[in-house]
């Protein structure tokens, strides 16, 4: 003898049920807020400080001290590119250098040596950072240093020369990148499913150049890594009517990355 049983689910059931989709619903939509997207960085939030916009362009010069005086306590040690707030000017004892108070925070404040630091669109600055570009005789700090040149300075003359100058720097780069990069690759086997572009893209001496947003790509004929020509194509973007439009034209023929 057979029993037939009801195939309605109980009133405690349907309401389990329902309770649990609603909380799976909730958990996917709040977790889809809260947690970005990892192939689109954030964006650092600008430093909202006091006073009148300076960036730090010499780490060398950029002890901040309790006082205008080279010999006074050290606070702390401002990065380059670091965003500052001006204050006040102390022009020390006679023939002294002199020191700039500065808001490195909203609580944060300090002397500073004022030959650490730029004001975006003042014209002795900019002459001052293309000088350093210049005669920088390191590519990452010559890059590091166009990019800040071309970013403060952007409605100047210099800002297309700072662009070529860091695609010049990033290329010059790509060349002793390249022999680091085989040099440590040797002739090992990536392994399988890594191509040797892969590999040598991975290359740990490139990581500091692609936060500060210089990128490389890999030239397959010649087997070595190359600049990929960023700069060049935003000073065309930019400035293409600059005096420099014509070289970054010409550099990006070369390089193949039209």
């Amino acid at each position: 003898m057979f029993f037939r049983t009801s195939s309605r689910p109980s009133p405690l059931a349907r309401w389990l049920h329902l309770a649990a989709l609603v909380a799976l619903l909730v958990s996917t939509h709040f977790g889809s807020l809260s947690a970005p997207a990892q192939s689109l960085p954030q964006a650092k939030r600008p430093r909202n400080v006091p006073g009148q916009r300076a960036v730090v362009i010499d780490d060398r010069l950029s002890a901040l001290r309790a006082r205008p005086d080279i010999k006074a306590p050290l606070t702390q040690r401002l990065r380059r590119g670091r965003v500052v707030g001006l204050l006040g000017l102390s022009r020390g004892k006679q023939g002294g250098p002199r020191f700039q108070y500065i808001a490195v925070t909203r609580n944060t404040r300090g002397w500073i040596l004022a030959e650490a630091l730029v004001r975006p669109g003042r014209a002795g600055d900019v002459e001052r950072l293309m000088k350093l570009i210049n005669e920088a005789n390191d590519d990452f700090m010559r890059a590091r240093l166009a990019r800040l040149c071309a970013d403060e300075f952007r409605h100047t003359a210099a800002a297309s020369q700072a662009l070529l100058a860091l695609g010049q720097a990033a290329e010059h780069a790509a060349e002793r990148l390249s022999r680091e990069a085989k040099r440590r690759a040797g002739d090992e086997d990536p392994g399988a499913g890594i191509s040797k572009r892969d590999y040598l893209l991975n290359y740990a001496g490139l990581d500091r150049y692609n936060r500060a947003g210089i990128t490389f790509d890999y030239d397959e004929a010649a087997e070595r890594i190359v600049y990929d020509g960023g700069a060049y194509r935003e000073l065309l973007r930019k400035y293409p009517r600059s005096a420099e439009a014509q070289e970054a034209r010409q550099r990006l023929e070369k390089l193949g990355k039209r």
